[in-house]
């Protein structure tokens, strides 16, 4: 009886054809074409292109402006479809802090993905959350001290000058 030598390696990593890394949420967002508006879920989204899911027809090659969080309108082109599913990549990339306040502003667990906005298209106001208190207090502390150091300035002028 003859031995058999051999040799296990480790399977080659395939390489990553995507030109950024993406980052996986579950953001409900509102999407408009040239010829109707829709709900969109964002699965995963990348400052080149992002994976949605919807109800609505896109077509392959058509392009929409999506409404993403402190951004606003930017438009993407359908690259692939796999039925709800259509991967899309944007004309122009998007800035890195439109992809930060997209993460911050999903849901961080399931059930609060599942109960959140249904209605995107329908209601855009909902689309950008009011500011916090913090935010708020933190702008009338800065006026507040802004307001104090110019009464600061006068009073040294006027002390200068007369």
């Amino acid at each position: 009886m003859r031995s058999l030598l051999a040799h296990i390696a480790e399977p080659a990593e395939a390489a990553d054809r995507r030109r950024m890394p993406r980052r996986t949420l579950r953001l409900d967002v509102a999407a408009r074409s040239a010829s109707s508006e829709a709900a969109v879920v964002i699965r995963n989204l990348s400052r080149t292109g992002l994976l949605i899911e919807t109800d609505a027809a896109f077509a392959l090659g058509e392009t929409f402006l999506l409404v993403l969080p402190e951004l606003g309108a930017a438009p993407a082109r359908v690259v692939r479809e796999n039925g709800r599913l259509f991967g899309c990549e944007f004309l122009t990339p998007v800035p890195e802090s439109a992809i930060s306040a997209a993460l911050l502003k999903a849901p961080h667990d399931d059930d609060a993905a599942d109960d959140a906005g249904a209605s995107a298209a329908a209601d855009f106001a909902g689309l950008y959350s009011r500011r916090p208190s913090s935010a708020v207090l933190l702008t009338a502390l800065t006026a507040l001290f802004t307001a104090v150091i110019l009464i600061f300035i006068v009073a040294l002028a006027s002390l200068t000058f007369s």
